[in-house]
């Protein structure tokens, strides 16, 4: 395995989801096998590639490699999942402070990200967009901000450039995923919510000490976790269209009390313990509070589910079902 790249030569950089290697395999052995292996490319996935080096801090390994590449490939597909550590790729390569680079997104299903709409992005579906990046790839010398110089000696369009092109269109077509997909054929058995907190208010709870930690948590994580987004299920059940963006958890409790003004928002305490225990990185305790909805008489038990660190957003965030019950003779406590 390539673990170091030359420095004389320019770092190309492929972004991508595991899920999409398949993609990042056919761009990278075609740059590879077209520039004469005069361009270092760094794909995490490959054994094959520049990759981060065995027994090393993999964000810090990305990091250099982000830092150092003079140009960055995104490989874009399905919009509905979790882009967040492509994103933070994206900007630690273009950030102002690191060696100049160009990004460019493979368009592989239908849409790009909205943070890239305007830029001129390659359609990895459209000949023509593959015959203007192989053109610009192989013959253009500013494609590598620095180097001064084309990677071949390939004239704009001429025939060694359209067989290349021709050959990526053909390699691509294997393995892109459907431009649209079919409608998920799923729905949610229960109301969801995804709260986060961010990193530097989990490490003041952390590092809280005394017998006043808990309740000085617990005030940190009402007041400052936040909802990231919701399913509709959700939202109708604490009684609005749609919820604000950064909707505190005090703020979702505040919203129940105004439907239950003669109840007590135990649930609220309950959840908040939940969301300290994975703070702590502990498995939570199942404790069991019945809230009733804002429009209906149902009763609902809030429970986290899901924790996750997301070292892109430099936060944790909390997966929450509210779980439909029927009591059976238990009864919501009121105050």
């Amino acid at each position: 395995m390539t673990t170091e790249s030359d420095a004389s030569q320019p770092l190309l950089f492929i972004s991508h989801k595991h899920t999409d290697k398949r993609i990042a395999d056919v761009v990278r052995d075609f740059i590879s096998k077209y520039s004469g292996g005069r361009v270092d490319i760094f794909q995490s996935s490959s054994p094959w590639a520049v990759g981060p080096r065995v027994a090393h801090n993999l964000n810090k390994e990305l990091k250099s490699a982000l830092w150092r590449a003079q140009a960055l490939i995104l490989i874009y597909t399905i919009p509905d999942q979790d882009w967040h550590y492509c994103m933070w790729e994206c900007g630690v390569a273009t950030n102002e402070e690191s060696a100049e680079s160009r990004l460019v997104i493979f368009q592989c299903a239908g849409s790009v990200p909205s943070v890239f709409g305007e830029q001129v992005n390659v359609n990895a579906r459209k000949p023509e967009d593959i015959q203007k990046f192989v053109n610009e790839l192989l013959t253009d010398s500013s494609f590598f901000p620095g180097l001064g110089r084309a990677i071949t000696r390939f004239q704009r369009n001429s025939q060694e450039v359209v067989k290349a092109a021709t050959e990526l269109v053909k390699e691509l077509r294997g393995v892109l995923p459907p431009e649209k997909a079919d409608p998920s054929d799923e729905w949610p058995a229960y109301p969801f919510i995804q709260f986060e907190l961010d990193q530097t208010r989990v490490e003041s709870i952390v590092k809280s000490r005394g017998r006043s930690r808990k309740q000085s948590a617990t005030k940190i994580i009402q007041n400052e976790c936040a909802i990231l987004r919701a399913d509709k299920y959700a939202e109708r059940l604490f009684g609005v269209p749609s919820f604000a963006a950064g909707t505190k958890l005090k703020e979702l409790g505040d919203m129940w009390k105004e439907a239950h003004s003669k109840l007590q928002p135990k649930w609220l305490d309950m959840l908040s313990a939940q969301i300290l225990d994975g703070v702590m990185w502990r498995l939570p305790v199942a404790r069991w509070q019945i809230m009733t909805g804002v429009n209906d008489d149902s009763s609902y038990v809030p429970m986290m589910s899901y924790v996750r660190k997301i070292p892109a957003r430099n936060s944790i965030q909390f997966d929450v079902f509210f779980y439909k019950v029927k009591p059976r003779g238990l009864k919501i406590g009121k105050n």
